[in-house]
C-alpha cells in the first residue's frame, strides 16, 4: 500500500509538471483571458472584457470574403487583444498564425517620418529648411515655383508633385541599384505652388527617405534596421525593394499568396517596390504592434525627449481654414468617433492600417492579404474607435456645386490623359470627413491624403468633350471600315472588277478620296488602340521603358493624320462636285474633321512626349 501511495504521489507530480511544460509551451494564438473592472471601455463604447467576442462575431459575419487577417489592439500598459483569422494560403489552407507575414504597403511611410523627427531631434534636419541643402547639388530639376521645397512639405503631401505612374511596382529587384537611381530615374513635375495643395506623393515620401540617407551617411534601408527595428526588437521585419535584408521575411513572404476584396485568388502578387520608403516593409504582426505601441507611449524607445514626440504628433496641417487637424507630420488624423492618427497602406495584395487614440491611449494594428480590403481596415475600427459622425467635426453639410479633380494626378506629360477623372461629394462620401475650401486660389474640396480642386465649367467640357470626340472618331472610323469593306466583297461577288475602265480626271480623284479616307480610318483606329494599351499597361505596372515607343508612334501618327487633313480637304475641294455626291463630300468633310480631332488629342494630352515617360 505505502509503494502503491508512493507511485500515486510520483505519478501526480509528474503529471503536474507535464501540465505546467504544456501551458508554457502553448502557441502565441491562445490568449490569456484578461480580467477587467466594469466600466473599463474602448473608445467605441464596447467593453474591453467583450472586444474579443465582438470581433469574432464580426469576423464570423465576413466569413465568405475574408482569407487571411490579423489584428492587435493595445493601450499604453497592455495588449487588449492580439488574435489571427483565415487563412494567408487559402487553397492550401495555411492558416493566419503568429509567424505569417503581411506587406504594410504605406502604412511604411511612418517609418520615414520616426527616421526624420529622431534626425531632427539631433538638430540635423530643420522642418521647415529649404530641402535643397540636404541632396547633392542639382538634385531637384523638376522644380517649377520659386518657393522653396521643405520637410513639412514632404510631411505634409503639400510640395506638390504630380502622381508618378511607371517603375513604381517591377518584378526585377535589380532594375535599379538604389534609391538614388531610382528617383533619378523618373522625376515628377511640381504642377501646384508649394504648401497649396494636398496630393498624395510616393515620390515624395521616398526623396525624405533619401535625405534621411544624406544626413545619416547611412542608407535607409540600414538607417531604418539600426534606429528602429533594434530598438524594439523588431527582429521578423524588412524593408528592402527585394525583403534581403531579412532573410526569414523574404523566405516567409513566398508563403504568402494574396487575394481580391471579394477573396479571388491575386496570382504573382509579388512586386519589389523601386520607392522603397514608400511602401515595401513587410513584417508579423508581432512586429506591426510593436512599432505601433511605441508610438502610443510618451516615453517611446524612438524619441530620447518627450518634447519630440508631441511635436511628432501636433497638427502640421489642418483641413482648410478649420482648426481640425488633417496631418501630424506624415501621421493622418483618421476620424471615427474619436479622432484617430495613424497610416493606412495598400500593396498588389496586401492591406494594413495602424492608428492611434491618443487622448483614450489606444491603438490598434490589422493586416490582411487582400487588396484594397475595407472591411477590417476601415468598418471593423468603429468596433473599436467609434462611428464617425459629420457633426463631431463640423456642422457645414453644404455640398459645394461644380466639377472636381483628384489633386493626386498628372497635368504635365504623356499621362496627363490619366487626369480625365472628376469627382465631387456623393453618397460614397458619407463615411469621410471633407472640408470645402475656397480661401485660396484654388477652390478644392479637402479630404484626407489628398485634395480635390475644382475646375471650370470651360475647361470640363473642352477636355471631356475632346474625349468624346476622338471615341466618336473612333466609331466612325470603325464603321465606315466595317462598310468599306462590306462593299469591297459585294462587288467582287458581282466581279464588277472586270467591268472596271481607265480611271481618268474626276474619276481618278474619287479613287484617291477612296484611299484617302480608308487610310484615315486606319490611322484613327491605330492611335486609339495605342492609348488603349497604354491604359493597359498602366494597370499592369509596365516598365517605363515600354511606354517609350507606343508615345513616340502616337507622336508620329499624329504627324501624319495631321498632313493627311489638309490633303484630304484639299483633294475633297478640287474634285468636280458632279463627281462626287453631296453625302460622299459630306462624308469626307468628317474624316478630315475626326482626323483634326485626333491630333488635338494627341497635342492637348502630350500623347507624345515619349521623352517624358
Amino acid at each position: 500500500m505505502r509503494l502503491k501511495n508512493k507511485l500515486i504521489k510520483k505519478l501526480n507530480c509528474w503529471m503536474t509538471a507535464v501540465i505546467i511544460a504544456a501551458l508554457t509551451l502553448l502557441p502565441a494564438t491562445v490568449q490569456e483571458t484578461k480580467v477587467y473592472a466594469a466600466g473599463q471601455t474602448l473608445p467605441s463604447g464596447v467593453e474591453k472584457a467583450a472586444l474579443e467576442e465582438r470581433i469574432d462575431e464580426y469576423v464570423g459575419e465576413h466569413q465568405e470574403t475574408t482569407a487571411g487577417m490579423a489584428v492587435a489592439v493595445f493601450d499604453s500598459t497592455e495588449e487588449l487583444l492580439k488574435k489571427y483569422y483565415g487563412y494567408i494560403d487559402v487553397e492550401n489552407q495555411t492558416a493566419s498564425a503568429p509567424d505569417s507575414v503581411f506587406e504594410w504597403g504605406s502604412a511604411s511611410k511612418l517609418l520615414v517620418w520616426v527616421s526624420v523627427m529622431q534626425l531632427y531631434e539631433q538638430g540635423k534636419i530643420a522642418l521647415d529648411a529649404d530641402i535643397c541643402s540636404y541632396l547633392p547639388e542639382g538634385f531637384l530639376t523638376n522644380l517649377s515655383y520659386d518657393m522653396p521645397v521643405t520637410m513639412l512639405n514632404l510631411m505634409n503631401h503639400n510640395a506638390g508633385f504630380q502622381e508618378e505612374y511607371v517603375d513604381l511596382m517591377v518584378t526585377d529587384a535589380d532594375y535599379v541599384s538604389s534609391l538614388e537611381e531610382a528617383l533619378r530615374k523618373h522625376k515628377p513635375a511640381q504642377i501646384y505652388e508649394p504648401g497649396t495643395v494636398t496630393a498624395y506623393s510616393n515620390w515624395g515620401v521616398a526623396l525624405a527617405g533619401f535625405i534621411v540617407e544624406q544626413v545619416s551617411g547611412m542608407s535607409f534601408c540600414e538607417y531604418v534596421h539600426t534606429n528602429i527595428f533594434a530598438p524594439l526588437q523588431m527582429e521578423h521585419s524588412a524593408i528592402f525593394i527585394d525583403l534581403s535584408d531579412n532573410a526569414w521575411v523574404q523566405q516567409k513572404r513566398t508563403e504568402l499568396q494574396c487575394y481580391t476584396a471579394e477573396r479571388d485568388l491575386i496570382p504573382d502578387c509579388f512586386y519589389n517596390i523601386t520607392l522603397y520608403p514608400a511602401g515595401m516593409c513587410t513584417s508579423t504582426l508581432d512586429d506591426f504592434e510593436r512599432f505601433a505601441a511605441a508610438l502610443l507611449r510618451e516615453d517611446t524607445a524612438l524619441l530620447k525627449h518627450t518634447e519630440t514626440w508631441e511635436t511628432l504628433f501636433s497638427p502640421s496641417a489642418y483641413f482648410g481654414q478649420t482648426d481640425i487637424p488633417l496631418n501630424c507630420h506624415g501621421f493622418w488624423m483618421v476620424p471615427f468617433g474619436v479622432q484617430t492618427v495613424g497610416h493606412g497602406g495598400n500593396t498588389v495584395g496586401c492591406s494594413s492600417y495602424l492608428l492611434l487614440d491618443r487622448e483614450n491611449q489606444v491603438g490598434v494594428v490589422v493586416m490582411t492579404n487582400q487588396s484594397g480590403e475595407k472591411v477590417y481596415n476601415s468598418d471593423m475600427m468603429e468596433l473599436i474607435f467609434g462611428k464617425y459622425e459629420r457633426s463631431n467635426y463640423t456642422d457645414d453639410n453644404e455640398i459645394p456645386s461644380g466639377g472636381f479633380r483628384t489633386a493626386r494626378t498628372v497635368r504635365k506629360g504623356p499621362f496627363k490623359i490619366m487626369s480625365l477623372s472628376y469627382g465631387g461629394i456623393d453618397e460614397t462620401d458619407e463615411g469621410r470627413l471633407w472640408i470645402f475650401d475656397d480661401s485660396g486660389k484654388r477652390a478644392k474640396i479637402v479630404f484626407s491624403y489628398e485634395d480635390q480642386i475644382q475646375t471650370s465649367l470651360p475647361l470640363f467640357l473642352m477636355e471631356v468633350g475632346s474625349i468624346l470626340l476622338w471615341i466618336a472618331a473612333f466609331g466612325f472610323s470603325a464603321v465606315s471600315l466595317l462598310v468599306r469593306g462590306i462593299m469591297a466583297l459585294v462587288h467582287l461577288c458581282r466581279k464588277r472588277s472586270a467591268l472596271a475602265v481607265e480611271e481618268t480626271g474626276k474619276n481618278s480623284r474619287r479613287k484617291r478620296l477612296k484611299v484617302w479616307s480608308t487610310a484615315a480610318a486606319v490611322l484613327q483606329l491605330t492611335a486609339m488602340l495605342f492609348l488603349i494599351l497604354i491604359i493597359h499597361y498602366v494597370s499592369v505596372y509596365a516598365l517605363g521603358d515600354t511606354y517609350i515607343w507606343m508615345f513616340a508612334a502616337l507622336g508620329a501618327l499624329a504627324a501624319v493624320m495631321g498632313v493627311m487633313c489638309v490633303y484630304g480637304l484639299i483633294l475633297n475641294n478640287k474634285t468636280d462636285r458632279q463627281a462626287l455626291k453631296k453625302r460622299q463630300r459630306v462624308f469626307c468633310n468628317v474624316t478630315a474633321f475626326f482626323l483634326l480631332v485626333a491630333v488635338a488629342n494627341v497635342l492637348y494630352w502630350n500623347l507624345f512626349m515619349f521623352w517624358e515617360v
